[in-house]
């Protein structure tokens, strides 16, 4: 008798969601949303992007569209200034913040745990930023599934972003600050790691618990 899965009340759509991406004879175990660390990068370099052409090609304009080409032209240059300073903010606080949190993922961009960063911003093939920061996580008992989280399941099926062989990830062996208490560190065998942020602190043992040790 396979187990009943395990999943956050709130979330029990993963349930359906989840099974709808699984092999003949798989079974799943758990499933949750979760976040990357706060202060993991928000943004991919361009060598690591995945193309995205139907994106891409959507967001385009073309026919009539054009006529509105020169007032987008004005209003990115207006926005450039007050960009401009949002970004040195935001790169400040960033930095700021790292000083007493620490370091938060490991491996740099060709490790599994830069792959699990790339796969999590690019996200979708239907939308052209590299941006995502919606991420959720089903466990089976062959693989680690990373599944996007649509605005609303009950419409719009959760789609397979990446996945891992199970025995290919783990939770870290070194604790992390206790202070992060929403925190949980994800290792894998190359030696790279990553932090992981539930949506809940009760959400902490179950995602330990499904990661299991590495």
């Amino acid at each position: 008798m396979h187990p009943t899965p395990v999943v956050p009340e709130r979330d029990a759509w993963l349930i359906a969601h989840g099974s709808g991406h699984l092999r003949p004879g798989e079974t799943l175990y758990g499933a949750l949303p979760v976040k990357l660390d706060p202060l993991v990068p928000d943004g991919i370099p361009k060598r690591c992007r995945r193309p995205k052409p139907a994106a891409q090609e959507t967001a385009r304009f073309r026919g009539w569209q054009r006529i509105f080409l020169p007032v987008g032209a004005l209003m990115w240059l207006c926005s450039v200034p007050a960009g401009l300073l949002e970004a040195g903010a935001h790169h400040t606080w960033r930095g700021v913040r790292r000083i007493f949190r620490g370091r938060v993922w490991e491996g740099g961009w060709d490790s599994v745990a830069g792959w699990f960063v790339i796969t999590t911003r690019t996200g979708t093939p239907d939308v052209s930023h590299y941006a995502n920061e919606q991420l959720a996580l089903a466990f089976t008992d062959q693989r680690l599934l990373l599944l996007s989280r649509p605005s609303m399941p009950e419409r719009e099926a959760a789609q397979l972003l990446g996945e891992l062989p199970r025995g290919r990830y783990g939770l870290r062996h070194e604790p992390h600050p206790a202070r992060h208490t929403s925190r949980v560190d994800i290792a894998f065998p190359d030696g790279s790691w990553l932090a992981l942020e539930a949506d809940e602190r009760r959400q902490v043992p179950l995602l330990t618990g499904l990661l299991g040790p590495a």
